[in-house]
């Protein structure tokens, strides 16, 4: 009885707690420019907030970093300022926070803003990243640590280098080990290895004394250091350059689409990006040409769209390569991941 009365106690104050804040819905426009100025398109091409901003990005949790002349504010769905412009930079909203440097700060130092867009906590950085997993990565002087949804340092600031938790570990550097912590701070995963990037879905590329490879979470290596370059996987599939030419292993370090492209993008909703000679196209997962190559550049696939770009103009394509979106941006970012 008293555990259920203590739950219900937790569960009313957390909601009191939100209850002021605003709540808004998912927007799925684009940013995109048109002249010399940026707005956003539906994924029916219109425009639902006309061009207007100097610069402007990506929505997420249903505000995007827009700029009007050198200083940085938050507009909502329908284009109105949540925050006037103000900072110097603005970097997107992850679990109901942001980025930001203040325009008074001749260091630039970074700050937190709330889902209220004021400052979450008193504290400052100089430098941090997103939040993940209740947890970002923050430095004060030469040290990196974690901190909470507080600001406070959780994972003490002794890492000479840290960045944002996935698959629920946070790569670290420290004394030239590199490795994994997990939430509280403990090794998930110390290596050997020369450098690794970022877990996810259950792999990460290792740089060993030959060149790159990759290994799974336990640290086995499941494919050798014979690699010009490896990059974190996406959607189960990570990409790896080999004598100058890109292709894709799985998470289990099989090599699903041999090396033969000149560049490539991660995976999104089951396609990436690929080149071959001066030309963008698409392949799936199994390495089939579902787009054929034929931009000048070409974004990864976000609610069935993908940016393309054409001589100088950009547009949208569908997954079957057909132009929904006519060519006629200067300029585009794509439709938000969220």
């Amino acid at each position: 009885m008293k555990k259920a009365l203590k739950r219900l106690t937790v569960l009313f104050l957390l909601v009191l707690s939100t209850a002021n804040l605003p709540v808004y819905s998912q927007v799925i426009a684009a940013a995109v420019k048109k002249g010399n100025l940026w707005g956003y398109i539906g994924i029916n091409g219109e425009w639902v907030i006309s061009p207007q901003f100097t610069f402007a990005s990506s929505f997420s949790q249903g505000l995007a970093p827009a700029a009007q002349d050198k200083l940085w504010g938050y507009i909502d769905g329908k284009g109105n300022w949540f925050v006037t412009p103000q900072y110097k930079r603005a970097e997107g909203y992850s679990e109901g926070f942001c980025r930001v440097i203040t325009k008074d700060n001749k260091y630039g130092k970074w700050m937190y803003l709330d889902k209220s867009g004021k400052p979450a906590f008193a504290a400052h950085f100089d430098n941090c990243m997103d939040f993940s997993n209740g947890r970002a990565a923050a430095r004060q002087g030469k040290l990196w640590g974690y901190i909470d949804v507080s600001g406070k340092f959780v994972i003490e600031g002794k890492y000479e280098h840290a960045e944002t938790f996935s698959d629920g570990v946070g790569r670290v550097k420290i004394d030239k080990v590199y490795g994994f912590l997990d939430l509280s701070g403990n090794w998930a995963l110390k290596t050997d290895f020369e450098n690794v990037r970022d877990m996810k879905d259950g792999a990460f590329p290792f740089k060993g004394k030959n060149g790159w490879g990759f290994a799974d979470k336990q640290g086995k290596v499941i494919v050798s250091d014979n690699l010009d370059h490896a990059r974190s996987l996406s959607q189960g599939m990570g990409s790896a350059r080999k004598k100058g030419l890109w292709g894709f292993y799985d998470n289990t370090g099989k090599l699903v689409i041999q090396f033969g492209f000149d560049e490539c993008k991660d995976f999104s909703e089951g396609l990436a990006a690929v080149k071959k000679g001066k030309l963008w196209g698409f392949v799936d997962k199994s390495g089939a040409m579902v787009v054929s190559p034929q931009y000048d550049e070409a974004d990864s696939f976000y609610h069935g769209l993908a940016a393309v770009k054409s001589g100088s103009l950009w547009g949208f394509i569908d997954k079957a390569g057909k132009m929904v979106i006519p060519l006629q941006f200067d300029d585009a970012l794509g439709f938000p991941i969220e």
